[in-house]
């Protein structure tokens, strides 16, 4: 805290680096109060809206209705109400995603940038397309204020300008309390695959302790990064696989509608029974996602109360808030999802995390696939 406040004096943004459940958040709470009590407003940027509405209850704890949500998914009203208080400077502190940067600020003192390494601050699409901690660093110098960077893995780019001094850096190397990290465990499938030991899609090692945390009464994440039931449906005599009539890309299967979508566009059409080449009736679903998962454990495991987050189940309004309730009160065993459970998430009862096919992150079509895999990895060693 001292060494922030110091090089703040100098450098107008600075990168804390620091690992997982190492206060972070505390450092965040100090440096607003700072703020507020100099009359200046702070604007807290976290990358997903789900972390919006987990860290929001913490938040209100020291800041009370000085706080202010601000996020995508508000209807025009909800918006409007917001853009109001935020004008009349009556929320002091402003806790959104990456649109909350176009809000009419008065007087910014200080710009955090949460988890600053992720690929949800760049807006894609629709138009404009931006990077919310680009367009940050840009708008607290506009008020003359500062930025401070928080993530315990980094981008190359942030990391690079903070070791040659274009940023400030601060380095928090240990857990809160003294707390170890947690036991890294690689297991092979190929080996299990030979051995016959894996059951499904889950390696024997994976399987007991799954049994192990749920005997005591603990809770388990599992991480696959692919929605729907089956990513690809083929052919076995022509090889033929249904594509997206917009995008040209392979349709997902989703076992919960019976239809094939498209990811990227939205599209779907009904699954068919004969292959439209060559009139085969041999189709077979490869791969599996966060659907096929939850469904195969529900049989391995029946007494386990299994729930699954990903965009599929998470489009009502308040269907991502409930799912994180019923996880903190302990009315959800194992919680299957995508990067959605990667990002910040902190519960205190979960005690194991599996990454099924850790490996095929490596292998997306992405030149900072490497990078992107290290750092996705790293936020589940919480």
């Amino acid at each position: 805290m001292t060494a922030i406040k110091q090089q703040f004096e100098q450098k107008d943004v600075i990168l804390l680096h620091g690992v997982t459940s190492s206060g972070k958040t505390q450092i965040y709470i100090r440096l607003i109060e700072q703020m507020i009590a100099q009359g200046k407003q702070v604007l807290y940027l976290l990358p997903e809206i789900a972390l919006t509405t987990h860290v929001i209850e913490r938040l209100r704890q020291y800041f009370g209705a000085s706080i202010g949500v601000y996020h995508s998914r508000f209807n025009d009203n909800e918006r409007v109400e917001v853009w109001q208080k935020v004008l009349n400077n009556e929320y002091r502190v402003v806790l959104g995603a990456r649109s909350s940067v176009f809000l009419p600020f008065a007087d910014l003192g200080l710009i955090i940038v949460d988890e600053e390494h992720e690929t949800s601050y760049k807006q894609f699409d629709p138009a404009p397309r931006y990077n919310a901690r680009d367009a940050a660093i840009f708008l607290a110098n506009m008020h003359r204020g500062k930025v401070l960077l928080g993530s315990a893995t980094p981008s190359f780019e942030t990391y690079f300008n903070a070791r040659t001094h274009k940023y400030g850096f601060a380095e928090l190397t240990e857990r809160y309390g003294g707390i170890q990290m947690p036991v890294i465990e690689v297991v092979s499938i190929a080996e299990e695959t030979k051995k016959k030991t894996i059951q499904s899609h889950f390696t024997s090692v994976l399987m007991a302790d799954i049994e192990a945390a749920l005997a005591n009464k603990e809770q388990v994440i599992l991480f696959q990064n692919r929605r729907g039931y089956a990513p690809v449906l083929l052919c076995k005599i022509c090889a033929y696989t249904p594509k997206c009539i917009n995008c040209d890309v392979s349709l997902t299967y989703h076992k919960r509608t019976g239809k094939l979508h498209c990811h990227y566009c939205g599209y779907k059409e009904d699954t068919p029974n004969i292959c439209p080449a060559c009139g085969s009736t041999h189709l077979e679903y490869r791969g599996f996602g966060t659907e096929k998962i939850e469904d195969e454990l529900s049989l391995l495991l029946p007494a386990a109360r299994i729930a699954r987050m990903d965009l599929d189940t998470t489009r009502s309004r308040n269907s991502l808030q409930n799912i994180l309730n019923d996880l903190e009160e302990k009315k959800i065993d194992i919680l299957v999802g995508t990067q959605m459970v990667a990002k910040g998430l902190d519960f205190a009862d979960v005690t194991v995390i599996g990454v099924i096919s850790a490996d095929s992150l490596l292998k997306f079509p992405d030149y900072r696939a490497n990078e992107r895999s290290y750092q996705m990895l790293a936020r589940g060693k919480r």
